[in-house]
This record gives C-alpha cells, structure tokens and sequence, in this order.
C-alpha cells in the first residue's frame, strides 16, 4: 500500500469508529475514500472557499445517509455509483490530482449514471457545505464564515425534527 492510500485509509477509518456514524461501518472503506477523494475534487480549496475536506462533506453525507429519511435512491446512487467507480477505475487512487480532476470530468461529460452519481454528490456536498453544523457538515461554520452569511437564528438544537 502506498503512503498516500495509507494515510488516507487512517482518515477514513476514523470516521468508521466514530459513536456517530453507525452506517459507516456497512460501507466498506475503498467506498468512503473514493467517495472522499471525488468530493475534493468537486469541491476543491480556494481562496475563498474551504475544501470537502475542510467542511467535512464525507462525514456529513455518512452521517445523513444513515437516517430513516434520507432517500434511499439517492443512498442507493451513491453508494452503488461509488462501487460502479471503483470497478470502472480501480487506479483511480494511483493517479495524480489533476488526472484525477480530468477523469472525473471527462466521466461525468460522456457517461449519463456517472454524470448523475456526481452531480448527487454536488448536491450533498453542497448541503454539507451551508447546512447548520449540526448536521455533520460546515465544520466550525467555516463555509458560512467564507462567504460572510449570517447565522439563521433560531438554529436548531437538535436534528430532524427531533423533540427537544
């Protein structure tokens, strides 16, 4: 195993033993870390804006995956699209970031499923992104702080309608 996987399989296990995550431990790990490594790539750094991982995308799709009402074609698509990417691209993880940007695009742009299962992952990410963080998502609300959105108020003590 090269460095590069190993440190990233260590990340994603450590989602995988998190008290919060149930369903994690039912997606097996090549999934999460294709998963992670396609959110980055969707969802890069920028000078104004943080990455997948910075807002902590990853964790917030496991973390919504799980509940009673996330969708389950949408949890369908994810994960089966992931798996289908895998088989597709087994070298996937091998390739340097910027081939990996270009497959991702040149997949999503000739491929209909594969342009689907990415622009779900947009979708989600993009909810990870602005969501309240106590969703899982927009660690320390660092995408809010990025484009200077105030906090809604009242924000919401607990999740999915959740009494409190």
């Amino acid at each position: 195993m090269k460095r590069r996987n190993f440190i990233k399989f260590t990340t994603i296990t450590a989602i995988l033993f998190s008290n919060n995550i149930a369903i994690a431990k039912n997606i097996p790990t090549q999934t999460l870390i294709i998963l992670d490594e396609v959110l980055e790539i969707v969802f890069p750094k920028t000078s104004l804006m943080p990455s997948s991982k910075e807002f902590k995308a990853l964790e917030y799709i496991v973390k919504n995956i799980s509940h009673k009402t996330f969708d389950n074609e949408d949890k369908t698509l994810i994960l089966q699209g992931s798996k289908d990417f895998i088989n597709a691209f087994p070298d996937f993880l091998n390739l340097k970031q910027e081939e990996k940007r270009i497959l991702i695009f040149n997949v999503a742009k000739n491929n209909e499923y594969a342009k689907s299962w990415i622009s779900k992952l947009s979708y989600y990410g993009i909810e990870a992104m602005f969501s309240d963080p106590i969703y899982g998502g927009n660690f320390n609300q660092i995408a809010w702080n990025s484009v200077k959105h105030p906090i809604g108020i009242p924000r919401p003590l607990k999740t999915y309608g959740q009494k409190i």
